[in-house]
């Protein structure tokens, strides 16, 4: 040990030995011993009680739950989030090669989701940005209109989604769960609902698109949602995913994340500028990550704490 550390603070009734933390009790006083150990006894308590208080309201918030119930996350007084319960299953991704419109990297594919997740109602309004992040970047003005205008950089603010709009969410609500941006196959999985058309269903009723918008983003949650309660997942705005874009992996594949690096990020849902063809739910598309532009937006996930 080195002659510094071996020096120990005097008068005290416990010596602690500097930089090291160690503690020399006299001979003969258990006294002290006691003390630290009833100290680190508490400590431990008190971290596996918050550790179990954050487990049990995940629990409470993901059990016997049913595709579509609903959960609301405050982020401020009188602003919320309301999500809704995405449960596990599998389906298949992409579209079949005679679906009109189809692009050639829509190859269908079984994908298994083994976790249920919760993701937001409707896309990220620009009400809730301004009240996570206290200014609002939009292009169309209107706090129940989808914000736009905000990059993937602006939303996840670097690899891990640990920065931008999440960091922030993410330090305002309780912990035990995280906000994330849904991958690419939560997305799709989501929006079809159980559903293997092109569509969820009729799209003048489910989705604010060229043929409708009068060219330019509608209110959110004003549409008719899909079967898990979800609205404007087609539509209004192209929404972020996390995952680069890529080719699929193909065969039987279980919770993808996509490529581990690339040049865009994928984007999905079309918007008011799209055509019918661009709305579907198999439809991709694909951005830089920190572009922004009128037609993209976004809607949060929440997912367990591993």
């Amino acid at each position: 040990m080195p002659q510094e550390e071996s020096k120990s603070v005097e008068n005290s009734e416990l010596a602690i030995l500097r930089q090291t933390g160690l503690t020399l009790l006299p001979v003969g006083d258990s006294s002290a011993l006691s003390e630290i150990i009833s100290r680190c006894l508490v400590y431990i308590e008190t971290s596996k009680t918050l550790e179990i208080l954050r487990n049990s309201l995940e629990h409470e918030l993901s059990v016997g739950r049913v595709a579509g119930d609903e959960h609301e996350f405050e982020i401020t007084s009188g602003v919320k989030i309301v999500m809704c319960w995405i449960p596990p299953g599998e389906f298949l991704m992409g579209s079949p090669e005679d679906e009109e419109d189809r692009r050639d990297h829509e190859t269908q594919h079984l994908v298994k989701i083994t976790q249920g997740f919760w993701l937001a109602k409707t896309p990220t309004t620009q009400a809730q940005w301004q009240a996570v992040m206290g200014h609002n970047p939009r292009h169309f003005n209107g706090e129940d209109l989808p914000v736009e205008f905000v990059s993937w950089v602006d939303i996840c603010g670097n690899e891990s989604g640990t920065g931008g709009f999440l960091g922030e969410l993410n330090k305002r609500l309780p912990s035990g769960g995280r906000f994330h941006l849904p991958t690419e196959a939560q997305w799709e999985y989501a929006c079809r609902a159980g559903t293997t058309d092109p569509y969820y269903g009729d799209l003048n009723e489910i989705a604010w698109y060229l043929e409708n918008s009068d060219d330019n983003t509608q209110p959110v949650g004003q549409k008719k949602p899909n079967e898990w309660g979800l609205h404007d997942m087609l539509g209004n705005v192209w929404e972020w995913c996390s995952d680069w874009d890529g080719d699929y992996d193909l065969g039987v594949v279980t919770d993808p994340t996509g490529p581990a690096s690339g040049l865009h990020r994928v984007l999905r849902g079309g918007g008011w500028f799209s055509n019918a063809g661009g709305c579907r739910v198999a439809g991709r598309g694909r951005y830089a990550p920190a572009g922004r532009y009128g037609l993209v937006g976004f809607r949060v996930a929440r997912s367990s704490v591993p």
